[in-house]
C-alpha cells in the first residue's frame, strides 16, 4: 500500500524471480497463444521501478535515525532527491508519476528551513563554503536563485549567535582556549564535500553559476550581515569558527556532536548554540510528505 512497503518487497522478491517465474508457469499452465502471466517484461519493470525508489528508501532510513543527528543532513538528501527526479523526469516508464512527484518535492523543499541550514553550517565539514556550494549545485537542480536565502542564512545564523552569547557568555570567561584541530584525511564525501570548487556540481549540469552565490562568501560577509555595532564585538568564536580550515574527516564513524564536545573549550558558547541545532530531528511528516508518489 505504500511506497516504501513496495521497495522492500520487490527487494526480496527479484533475486529469486528465476523461481518464482518457474512457480508461476508450472502452476498456471497457458494454452499455446495465451500470454503468459509474467515475462521478463514485468520484471524488467519491476527491476527499473526498484532502482528508481532505492535513494527514497535510502534517504528515509538516513534521516529516521534515533542517536545520531540528522538535521544537517537534510540539504544532502534534498540535493540528491533533485537530481534523482531530474534524472527520472523524462523516463518513458515513470514520467507521469515523476512529475508530480518533483511539483511535490519543490512545494515543500524549494524553501529550505533555515535551521536546517543553519545546522549543515554547524556540521565542521561544511561551514559557510561548503553551505555555498551546496546552494550553487541546488539552484542549477532546481533552478531557483538563492541569493537572498544565502543572505538571510548568513543574518540568522549571526542573531542567534548574539543570543546565545548574551545568555552563555560568561562560560567563554571560564574556559581556556585550545587549538583547533583538523582532520589529516582529505576523502570525497557525498556531491558538496568532494570537491572544494564553489561552482562545480558533479551532476553533469552545465548551467551558469549565479555570480552571487559565488562572491561574498568568506565571514566578512557573514559580520556584514549582523546589523548591530554589538554583533561585531562578539562574532570573534563565530568568526574563528567560520573561517577555520574545514574539517576533512569522512569516515562514516565521525560524530558531530563528538567533535563539538572535544572542541567546547575552543567555542565554548557556539558549541551550545551546535548542540541545541544538531538536536532538532527531521520531521517524518516533511519526509512522507516529500517522497510521496
Amino acid at each position: 500500500m505504500r511506497w516504501n512497503s513496495t521497495y522492500i518487497m520487490l527487494k526480496h522478491l527479484i533475486p529469486y524471480k528465476q523461481s518464482f517465474s518457474v512457480f508461476i508457469q508450472t502452476h498456471y499452465p497457458r494454452e499455446p497463444g495465451e500470454p503468459m502471466l509474467l515475462t521478463e517484461s514485468h520484471w524488467y519493470i519491476a527491476e527499473h521501478i526498484l532502482t528508481f525508489l532505492e535513494l527514497f528508501y535510502d534517504s528515509t532510513c538516513a534521516l529516521s535515525v534515533v542517536y545520531d543527528p540528522t538535521s544537517p543532513l537534510i540539504l544532502h538528501n534534498i540535493i540528491e532527491i533533485a537530481a534523482h527526479l531530474n534524472k527520472y523526469e523524462n523516463d518513458a516508464m515513470l514520467r507521469s508519476v515523476v512529475v508530480p512527484m518533483k511539483d511535490k518535492f519543490l512545494k515543500y523543499w524549494r524553501d529550505i528551513p533555515i535551521l536546517y541550514s543553519i545546522a549543515f553550517i554547524m556540521d565542521p565539514r561544511a561551514k559557510v563554503r561548503r553551505f555555498n556550494k551546496a546552494l550553487v549545485v541546488l539552484s542549477n537542480l532546481t533552478g531557483t536563485d538563492y541569493s537572498p536565502y544565502l543572505t538571510e542564512v548568513r543574518a540568522q545564523l549571526s542573531s542567534m549567535f548574539n543570543k546565545y552569547d548574551e545568555k552563555f557568555g560568561a562560560v567563554r570567561m571560564q574556559r581556556p582556549s585550545q587549538p583547533v584541530s583538523s582532520g589529516k584525511r582529505k576523502t570525497a564525501w557525498g556531491k558538496i564535500f568532494g570537491d572544494d570548487g564553489a561552482g562545480s556540481s558533479s551532476f553533469g549540469n552545465s548551467s551558469p553559476t549565479p555570480s552571487s552565490l559565488s562572491r561574498r562568501t568568506s565571514v566578512s560577509a557573514l559580520l556584514q550581515a549582523a546589523t548591530s555595532g554589538a554583533a561585531l564585538a562578539t562574532a570573534s568564536e563565530l568568526s574563528s569558527y567560520l573561517d577555520s580550515d574545514n574539517v576533512n574527516m569522512f569516515d562514516d564513524d565521525f560524530s558531530i556532536l563528538n567533535w563539538w564536545r572535544d572542541h567546547k573549550h575552543t567555542y565554548p558558547v557556539l558549541s551550545i548554540l551546535a548542540k541545541d541545532v544538531l538536536s532538532v530531528p527531521v520531521s517524518t511528516i516533511s519526509l512522507e510528505s516529500a517522497f510521496s508518489l
